[in-house]
């Protein structure tokens, strides 16, 4: 039967009789859905499946209704009656008032992000009855709970559209075909539905409906589909009281979600009675300490204040786990970018379990300029593999993690296992440790290095090696006679904050914190490692007492610092100048005694000032750098209009001319056309009567003289030589921006179709001359003479046809070279479109942000386009079209160029800032003039420079506003009179840019209590004059500035005298009080770890 037209479906058609469609009411890829008039006038709603028993939708939805025919309850829409008409499914139900979509598109039409909370845990409770009826008495998951799905009718929901119904008792559970990404559980992209899956969605659209928001920002299928499997939910937009519930029924794993819908939403409606069922709290669950009080420290000596110079420092990272190394990545990829101004020699070691950790840090090397880092890998061996061996150098770990090592072979977040493969591969971690320190010593000379040891406390592989790392690497120093090395732990923690994802690595945490307590309380020695003959050191040489614990930023807030970003940068800012005057900051004021003798530790936060650059970075270089592409890449339309010209010259200019080539070939044979026929002559006399006459035999003639002449190669020379100059002429048109990459692409083409005709034309031409002699026109009564002369008449003609033959081939053959050319300029131009949508920056789909900014700056851009095409066009634009075998990095081209472009943007911005603030001073009285008049600009540059940019910096200075040379003003600034409260707003954005870096500098650990400094390091005075009152008036505290030339201007708030204790306290609170799951992750079962 022929598949019915859906044209046929429309008002007044019956699908099944006595149903009369009335108003279409939704559609979508797999059907419609309409308002019916069913018999006995009653409105009911029709849905048409197209293709009900070819498509997967249609069977796939008709098994769904034959599971769901016989289910009823309350608040399931109702099913009246289904059938197949014409290959399409029809479906009968009861007419709905609308969806939990259309309510929340009402809402926010009038203003609201989202449902009332109370009018939604209604509406949710109708459906989690529903839900959990099919789930408990049916074993069916429903597997598309969304807004558009749960259906209002009188006031109630009732849960609609069982397309994608699920029996969980079927054995075949693979992925679900047509499922809503937005709202799909984890489990369900793996192919395994379970009883909680509509729960996670349930969950997924109340954060929607309540906010406006969804816990996964992902876009596309891939990305919700990484997100929803891997990714932790943002539930900031949540009401805090929500947050808990939501979460878990947001659990990865279904089994730890609730054990029903229903007692989800009751959890949201009684927030304060609902308790934490992952973890059994007693009546002495501890409380979170309040916020403990902040001393300011004094701001250090003035005779620390300036560093005249930066000399190359010597650096050993010794980066463990997953932490460590992303750190070393990031560290080893800026010596590389710096090449020879890199005022770091960076040695490295990178100790990890997980062999993908390894295998990415080997295919990573960022540069041979720079020492290879020593990777060791430590892999678990299996369980069976520990019961066979000897164990007795494994003494102090626990035989509940040797016999129960996961069948993954990873720790799995368990630190002991860590701590296990480090035992277990002591003797590799010792031999690499002595090796690179042993090259250290030889490199460094009399300077003295710095050591530092990265990892994060909260995972497994770090978290059980780290404490024993720290110690052991004192005494390979003091032996390899590096004793005045100083060893800096900095380790990574997740953040102070509950999360059920994190719930293993918070007691990670609160064991490692522990065992940090008993190694920094005074008198307590590292008792070393008899098992691995690794001996104790003394408390006062235990590099953990001076130990960073830097909490990672808050995931949901954008703004907020990772603790690998903080470590880095920390590192960065001490290896490369900053060392003297940050070891003075670390010094604690020993004076008070008693508070000396608790346990202390210390914390970090960093900020790196190209924050107050926000507006050039995120707006204005990011858009010049689309100019600039967009430029490049060309508009079609336009495109099209200048192609034939373009065309039309660059066939001239390259000699392409058909005619030429045939002329050419002609004069193989001679000058004119009486030189040809004698040569023809003197070529044809030799042969016989009847040879002379065969046209086989002349055109033999011809083609053995022309391959004397090597005809061929001359011709594939000329294609070769048009190529070469054609691509000649592409380049200078688009180096001196006469043309774009779609002009030329497009220019090509016309010239592809026009040597093909040609090509074609020539070969019909060629086919059109005689191919033998014709009788008559005789000239003489000697009949050898008669022949003759006809012979030489036929041989001009084949030698035209030949010539004809030869220059149709080469013009294909050039057609060919013209088509690899235009699949050249096509990738150029897909290149680079690609390019302008992977530019970082904000606003990448806005309107131009350069239209907003004042006149003066909008007329530099014609200038900033123009230099940076200069600089950049021979790399990302003339080399691949000069070489064919070029390739596009897409990510590469679009940094480089906002990085060219943002010092020229930088300086564009300074002088209006300058001309700005100098005309606000003349024109108020009581304006506010910048420090150090003009100086300050001239010198100062919030930008991230480095050493190589910084001569090219001041060449696009000096070309664009050398503010000595130019008027400090032009026309339209004189007219152009700033009120105080403008002048001061143009100085509130940089102020509010401040005191935004402060808040992310402060280390997270300070909410513990302890003393603080503030340290700001600038590149010159001029950036000292410019940025030391806008941070002391923002801080209101000490601050230490220091001028380190050539540094990026960065914040450092040092965090010291942090109780241990209280820090322990928080974190066992954040575990719910279960002090016996962290108790069972100590690392080594010899040492009694002190108790809080």
């Amino acid at each position: 039967m022929a598949v019915q037209s859906v044209r046929k479906i429309g008002p007044g058609y019956e699908p099944i009789a006595g149903y009369t469609l009335e108003q279409k009411i939704g559609e979508g890829g797999f059907g419609e859905v309409w308002r019916a008039n069913a018999p006995g006038g009653l409105k009911k709603a029709v849905k048409i499946v197209f293709g009900a028993t070819h498509a997967n939708r249609g069977s796939r939805e008709l098994k769904s209704l034959e599971r769901i025919k016989g289910v009823h309850h309350p608040f399931l829409l109702t099913l009246e009656r289904f059938g197949v008409v014409d290959d399409q499914l029809v479906i009968v139900t009861e007419l709905a008032d609308g969806s939990l979509e259309d309510v929340l598109k009402r809402h926010k039409d009038r203003g609201s992000c989202g449902i009332p909370r109370a009018a939604l845990l209604s509406y949710l409770h109708d459906a989690a009855d529903a839900l959990d009826y099919l789930h408990k008495s049916y074993q069916l998951q429903h597997l598309d709970v969304k807004p558009g799905n749960l259906l209002m009718v009188g006031g109630h929901v009732k849960v609609g559209d069982f397309g994608l119904l699920k029996d969980l008792r079927e054995t075949d559970n693979s992925i679900v075909g047509g499922l809503t990404p937005i709202y799909a559980p984890p489990e369900v992209f793996d192919g395994r539905p379970s009883m909680n899956s509509d729960q996670y969605s349930l969950a997924v659209m109340y954060q929607e409906l309540l906010t406006g928001t969804r816990p996964f920002a992902g876009r596309t299928i891939a990305q919700l589909a990484t997100q929803h499997v891997h990714a932790a939910p943002n539930l900031e937009p949540l009401p805090p009281a929500d947050r808990v519930a939501v979460a878990r029924a947001l659990e990865k794993d279904p089994d730890r979600r609730f054990e029903s819908c229903q007692e989800f939403v009751d959890a949201l409606k009684t927030p304060r009675q609902r308790q934490d069922t992952t973890v059994q709290r007693t009546t002495t669950t501890a409380s979170v300490p309040e916020d403990a009080s902040v001393e300011d420290l004094p701001s250090l000596t003035a005779d620390s204040k300036l560093l005249r110079s930066r000399v190359t420092g010597h650096a050993l990272i010794v980066a463990i786990g997953g932490v460590g190394a992303e750190c070393l990545h990031e560290l080893r990829g800026r010596v590389a970018t710096l090449h020879s101004a890199c005022p770091l020699d960076l040695h490295s070691v990178l100790i990890d379990t997980d062999m993908h950790t390894i295998h990415a840090a080997r295919l990573t090397e960022a540069s041979d300029r720079i020492p290879p880092a020593a990777i060791i890998h430590t892999p678990l061996r299996s369980a069976s593999d520990y019961r066979a061996r000897p164990t007795e150098h494994l003494r102090n770990v626990s035989r509940r993690w040797i016999y129960n090592v996961p069948r993954s072979g990873a720790t799995e977040g368990m630190r002991p296992l860590g701590r296990l493969a480090m035992v277990d591969h002591a003797e590799r971690i010792d031999s690499e440790l002595r090796d690179s320190i042993d090259h250290l010593a030889a490199v460094c000379g009399e300077r003295v290095p710095s050591i530092y040891l990265v990892g994060s406390v909260s995972g497994g592989t770090a978290s059980g090696m780290l404490l024993d790392i720290a110690p052991r690497l004192r005494t390979l120093l003091d032996e390899a006679g590096l004793e005045h090395a100083p060893v800096l732990p900095l380790l990574s923690s997740v953040a102070m904050q509950g999360n059920p994802h994190q719930s293993v690595s918070l007691h990670d945490t609160h064991a490692a914190v522990s065992e940090i307590r008993h190694y920094v309380t005074p008198g307590n020695s590292y008792p070393g490692d008899n098992g691995v003959d690794w001996p104790g050191v003394p408390a006062v040489r235990n590099p953990l007492r001076d130990a960073y614990l830097i909490l990672d930023g808050d995931q949901s807030s954008p703004e907020s610092a990772s603790a690998s970003a903080t470590i880095v940068d920390y590192i960065w800012a001490d290896a490369t100048g900053a060392g003297e005057i940050l070891a003075s900051a670390r010094r604690c004021d020993t004076s008070e005694g008693d508070a000396m003798a608790k346990p202390m530790i210390r914390s970090v936060g960093v900020t790196r000032l190209k924050c107050v650059r926000a507006l050039e970075e995120n707006l204005l270089a990011p858009a010049a750098a689309r100019h600039l592409l967009l430029r490049w890449l060309g508009r079609p339309a336009e495109s099209r209009e200048i192609a034939g010209p373009l065309a039309e010259r660059l066939r001239k200019r390259c000699d392409m001319d058909p005619d030429a080539m045939v002329a050419k070939i002609r004069a193989l044979f001679g000058a004119n056309e009486a030189a040809i026929v004698d040569r023809l002559s003197s070529l044809l006399s030799p042969l016989s009567d009847e040879s002379i006459t065969q046209c086989e035999t002349i055109e033999m003639v011809i083609l053995g003289s022309l391959d004397d002449a090597d005809v061929g190669s001359q011709l594939q020379r000329m294609v070769a030589a048009q190529i070469v100059s054609l691509r000649r002429e592409l380049v200078v048109r688009l180096q001196d921006g006469r043309i774009d990459v779609t002009s030329a692409a497009q220019a090509i083409e016309k010239l592809i179709g026009e040597t093909r005709e040609i090509s074609r034309l020539l070969s019909d031409q060629s086919g059109k001359h005689p191919s033998k002699i014709t009788d008559g026109g005789h000239t003489s009564d000697d009949e050898l003479v008669n022949r003759l002369e006809a012979s030489e008449a036929l041989a001009l003609q084949r030698l035209m046809a030949i010539a004809q033959q030869l220059t149709s081939q080469s013009y294909m053959r050039l057609s060919r070279q013209l088509e690899g050319l235009h699949t050249h300029l096509s990738e150029a131009a897909i290149g680079i479109a690609r390019a302008v949508r992977t530019v970082p920056g904000d606003n990448r789909d806005t309107e131009n942000p350069w239209t907003e900014m004042p006149q003066e700056i909008q007329l530099r851009l014609p200038q900033i386009l123009d230099h940076l095409h200069g600089e950049t066009a021979q790399r990302w634009l003339i080399a691949p079209v000069r070489s064919p075998e070029s390739k596009w990095d897409v990510e590469a081209m679009a940094t480089d160029l906002v990085a060219k472009c943002l010092p020229m943007v930088e300086d564009v911005i300074d002088q209006h800032r300058r001309a700005t603030e100098s005309s606000s001073t003349t024109t108020c009285s009581d304006g506010v003039s910048s420090t150090a008049g003009g100086k300050t600009a001239n010198t100062a540059s919030l930008g991230v420079r480095v050493e190589e940019t910084a001569q090219k910096t001041a060449t696009v200075t000096a070309f664009y506003m050398n503010s000595e040379d130019r008027e400090p003003a032009s026309a339209p600034m004189k007219t152009q009179e700033f009120s105080p409260t403008g002048g001061q707003r143009n100085r509130w954005n940089e102020q509010t840019t401040i005191e935004s870096a402060l808040k992310v500098a402060v280390p997270g650990l300070l909410q513990c209590g302890g003393r603080q400094r503030l340290l700001l390091f600038v590149s010159s005075e001029g950036e000292r004059e410019r940025l030391e009152p806008k941070v002391s008036a923002a801080h209101q505290g000490s601050l230490t500035t220091v001028v380190i030339p050539g540094i990026t201007p960065v914040l450092v708030h040092e965090a010291q005298q942090i109780p241990v204790d209280s820090v322990i306290k928080r974190f066992e609170a954040l575990t719910g009080g279960n002090t016996q799951v962290s108790k069972r992750l100590h690392a080594r079962t010899d040492v009694q770890w002190n108790q809080v």
